[in-house]
């Protein structure tokens, strides 16, 4: 059954054809209303966003192999893909969230990201360091196809190697908790890496003699993961790494924890203790963890730097996922039927409601019974 909903796209009224759970068209112009159809509302329409880095939220967290809440909790708040993230940790424990990763209703959920287990104790951030371990294809090949990103320190022994197999095997790699030079990060991407994992955090910074792994990234054309919230990375030097990489290379991701969207209070992470207070998620020595911002609330963020609305969507939706090769990301016919309405009537662009496979998932923030209103997504605008 086709369903439509007149929008606003690039400036301009469109169409979109829903045809499942995939786009069937976009039209000039707004086509003719029928029962069932979805009411567009004078909105602007965008891709559903892409989160290829995401550990937890709402008290639960990817390595309980247990996804449903989660994908529930994102869809609702804009994100629409993700990739599960688990931490540093035992083999058998990444097999067991790998195998659960199919098959997920709420947000698509096309695969995981392994952050770690190889990566250097000297930046381990908020990772375990008794699961540290030397690089190994025969796990990764164990873990596929779940397995689609990988975060790897580019100096160690026999990452090159690896680096060269994942790039083989159709996993995408990126350069993160790493004490790299530029000559080491250089060789890795030349062997196929293609991206840095939350840059500046976990690395080392951008010297005027020691360029670092965000240099050797400048110099190789690589994409470069962003953690958006205003802590993580402070606002001017958002807009630095968006003046010098551009919203094509950007790739804004929530690195959101178990604590995000829960309560102020402990809480275990990957086997360590992470304290939440004043919206900061840090071990009890002061050491930041992950973010407790949504892939959206990224997206406020950059507009609030001054980064243009097209850009910051841009950043969180096509260019996440075409660093980590997944189909989603942009509103064209075959591309997956997700899609966000947005009214930009107020001071600052406000998520109204979410299109998930098709269908009217949520209206502010909040699910709702699939089926159930369908007509009357968003109010209209005036537009």
């Amino acid at each position: 059954m086709k369903k439509l909903v007149n929008v606003r796209v690039g400036g301009r009224v469109r169409s979109i054809v829903f045809e499942g759970d995939r786009i069937a068209a976009v039209e000039e112009g707004a086509l003719p209303a029928a029962p069932g159809d979805i009411d567009g509302g004078g909105a602007i329409a965008t891709p559903g966003l892409v989160d290829i880095h995401a550990h937890g939220c709402i008290g639960r967290d990817t390595m309980e192999a247990d996804f449903a809440e989660m994908a529930a909790w994102r869809a609702a708040r804009g994100t629409t893909t993700w990739l599960p993230t688990t931490m540093t940790c035992f083999r058998e424990d990444l097999e067991r969230v790998a195998a659960a990763s199919r098959d997920v209703p709420g947000a698509r959920l096309p695969g995981i990201h392994l952050e770690g287990p190889h990566i250097a104790k000297s930046r381990k951030g908020a990772q375990n360091e008794e699961c540290i371990r030397p690089p190994d294809l025969d796990e990764l090949r164990a873990l596929r196809p779940a397995a689609l990103r990988v975060t790897i320190a580019p100096e160690l022994p026999g990452a090159l190697e690896y680096i060269r197999g994942a790039a083989a095997m159709g996993v995408s790699v990126s350069l993160g908790h790493t004490d790299a030079t530029f000559e080491q990060a250089c060789a890795a991407f030349d062997a196929g890496a293609s991206s840095l994992t939350h840059t500046f955090n976990a690395m080392p910074g951008l010297g005027h003699r020691a360029p670092g792994p965000v240099g050797a990234a400048m110099e190789k054309g690589a994409f470069v993961e962003l953690i958006c919230d205003g802590f993580h990375v402070m606002g001017p030097v958002v807009k630095i790494l968006y003046k010098a990489f551009g919203p094509d290379r950007v790739v804004f991701v929530s690195d959101s924890i178990r604590p995000a969207g829960a309560p102020e209070g402990r809480y275990d992470c990957g086997g360590l203790d992470v304290f939440l207070k004043n919206g900061e998620a840090r071990l009890a020595d002061g050491t930041v963890a992950g973010s407790v911002a949504t892939l959206w609330q990224c997206v406020e963020k950059a507009v609030s730097f001054g980064i243009p609305f097209d850009d910051a969507i841009r950043m969180a939706t096509e260019t996440p996922a075409r660093a980590a090769g997944l189909d989603a990301g942009v509103i064209a016919p075959g591309r997956p039927a997700d899609v966000l309405l947005v009214d930009d009537s107020g001071d600052a662009p406000r998520l109204r409601a979410v299109i998930l496979r098709g269908e009217v998932y949520a209206r502010d923030g909040e699910p709702i019974a699939q089926g159930a209103g369908d007509s009357s997504a968003v109010p209209s605008t005036g537009a």
